[in-house]
């Protein structure tokens, strides 16, 4: 019997500790730029809203190559809120590419990978 009660009061606690976490919805994870010019830069941007009931912060974001450079904003995004993730792209490589932008946040443990593909032409 006490382990029943245990386990129905840890179900509540956790009920309510989601109803107050911060959450982010992606309005889009996944790019693709099609074709690129050689040394082309490109500008993309994430866009996201916090839908949970705590600020949320970005506490890193990066790319995963040095073609890649990422800005984010550091300031708290309240719940309602809505920011954006800036990435610069500019590759010398020739062919199909597949790049992402990690991103870690104060909603979550593991970092958010946004993608973002096309094909580098001259």
């Amino acid at each position: 019997m006490k382990k029943s009660i245990s386990i129905i009061f840890l179900g509540i606690v956790v009920a309510a500790m989601a109803n107050m976490t911060p959450f982010i919805e992606w309005k889009e994870t996944s790019l693709h730029l099609g074709e690129v010019r050689q040394n082309e830069l490109k500008e993309l941007t994430f866009e996201f809203t916090n839908t949970g009931t705590e600020p949320v912060v970005i506490v890193e974001a990066k790319g995963s190559c040095g073609c890649t450079v990422v800005d984010y904003a550091t300031d708290e995004i309240l719940p309602g809120e809505s920011a954006s993730i800036s990435a610069n792209f500019r590759s010398s490589k020739l062919g199909q590419f597949n790049k992402k932008v990690s991103v870690l946040t104060s909603a979550s443990d593991e970092y958010t990978h946004l993608t973002f593909t096309g094909e580098i032409v001259e």
